[in-house]
């Protein structure tokens, strides 16, 4: 089975920063990318939110803002729009993943978690013969969490200002097998 890679660290680590260096790379090699990354919203040098973009369609959806929106899921200070974070990804639900082709998930975090639906999708494919690159919040307490963790194919780095391009390089290799 092909390892999985799960990137954490603390908040501004650098660890979207390093998924997205791992996309042009591996893009460069023709390999096929699949997933999604979850850019921050600014807005006057603030962020306000959170969207999710599809890395093939370049399409975007909002998954989170700050504010008074009507969604039931909120955490601190944010508004999640489970909807359309579903809807992005409904598209991953079906897939079946060949050689040369990779899932990067940025990120299986709390916000991303209110879904089940993503969390079904999480586990089948780590579960599956599939490459894949994700990041991980570091604190997150989460049943999905520790039952990737215990999954022999994953290999868990974590992510410093000081080690980005070591780890860089790790992943390559490991990807690359």
């Amino acid at each position: 089975m092909n390892k999985k890679i799960l990137v954490t660290g603390p908040p501004r680590s650098g660890k979207s920063t390093l998924v997205v260096k791992l996309i042009e790379y591996f893009s460069d090699r023709k390999y096929t990318i699949h997933g999604f990354l979850t850019p921050e919203v600014r807005r006057d040098g603030n962020r306000i939110g959170f969207d999710i973009e599809d890395i093939n369609t370049r399409k975007r959806g909002k998954l989170a803002r700050i504010g008074n929106y009507n969604t039931k899921y909120k955490l601190g200070r944010y508004c999640i729009f489970i909807e359309e974070f579903e809807n992005l990804i409904s598209k991953l639900e079906d897939m079946v993943f060949h050689k040369g082709e990779l899932l990067v998930i940025d990120e299986i975090g709390k916000m991303e978690l209110f879904s089940r639906k993503f969390q079904n999708l999480i586990n089948d494919f780590f579960h599956s013969d599939t490459k894949i690159i994700a990041t991980i919040g570091q604190k997150i307490e989460h049943p999905l969490k520790d039952s990737l963790l215990k999954i022999p194919e994953v290999v868990v780095f974590t992510l410093s200002r000081q080690n980005q391009q070591e780890i860089f390089q790790k992943i390559i290799v490991i990807i690359s097998e």
